[in-house]
Order: C-alpha cells, then structure tokens, then sequence
C-alpha cells in the first residue's frame, strides 16, 4: 500500500468543522481523507514541515524539532509511538495547536491552501502516518538518509 493509501486509511474516519467548531470552509468537503484526495498539496506542505532542507513551514528544523516541541509540549510518548514500529497513538488537534504553535499552523495552512482553522485537525490526522513512514526502522533517519525518505514520499504522491 503506498503512503497516500496509509494516510487516506488514517484519515478516513475524522472530520472537519462540526457544530461545535461552527463549521468551516472545508467542512463541506466532508472527511479529511476527501480533503487530501481533492488536495495532495496538504501532504507536501505537511512534508515540508518534517524536511530540514525546506524552511517554509516550520522554519526548517524538520522531523527533529517536531520531535522535540512535542517532548517539550508533554506529548513525547505520542511522537515515540509514531517512530516506533508499534501503532501510532492519536493526537488531539487542540493538543497539536499547542505543541506546533498557530506560526507552524498558519505557515502549513497557506502551503496547503486550507484554512488556517482546520490545520490542526488535518495534521491530526495525517502526521502519525507520515512520521511512521519516515521512521522505518524505529529511528529518526539523519543526512542524506533523511533526503532519500523525503524524496522517497514525494515520489509516492506522484512529484506534487
């Protein structure tokens, strides 16, 4: 199965908006699994977060200070569940807003042309999976090995 498979597999049973939220643009889309497969651009721009070498979401710390805003944030056991070989463990959206903080939303929100309300709810959903796929062996790859998963994962998604 490739990686969007896992990630619209992932996905397929959250959704946006909702009465409680008010709604938002992309909740007529329905699920966030409909949202990636009308938009893969949210899976690149999430990518883009995790590589090092791209700076425009996130500053380009990459997968590393992911990893270590969510030890910081208190979260670090549900990033290890997703390095690990194990299965990922949820995240909650508001939880995620903390640790990433409304920068990082917005930056990703712009690059994957969704509204910034609903960033945390697709990464949500979406980042167990892409950290799972770039991690493995269990490890956080380095270098050039690092470089060859990210690639690797755009080439899953057909070079978008």
């Amino acid at each position: 199965m490739g990686l969007l498979d896992e990630i619209l597999k992932q996905a397929g049973s959250a959704t946006l908006g909702g009465p409680a939220r008010g709604g938002s643009q992309a909740s007529s889309l329905g699920s966030i699994a409909d949202l990636v497969m009308k938009n893969p651009q949210i899976i690149a721009a999430a990518l883009s977060m995790l590589n090092p070498k791209d700076t425009s979401v996130g500053g380009g710390g990459g997968l590393a200070d992911v990893i270590g805003a969510f030890n910081k944030g208190g979260l670090g056991d549900v990033m290890a569940s997703w390095v690990s070989g194990g299965p990922n463990k949820s995240v909650d959206p508001g939880a995620l807003a903390n640790v990433l903080g409304p920068d990082v939303l917005g930056q990703f929100a712009r690059q994957a042309g969704i509204g910034k309300g609903d960033a945390s709810s697709v990464l949500a959903s979406i980042l167990p999976e892409l950290v799972n796929q770039m991690t493995p062996q269990g490890q956080v790859p380095q270098g050039n090995s690092l470089d060859s998963t990210i690639g690797s994962l755009l080439g899953q998604l057909g070079g978008h």
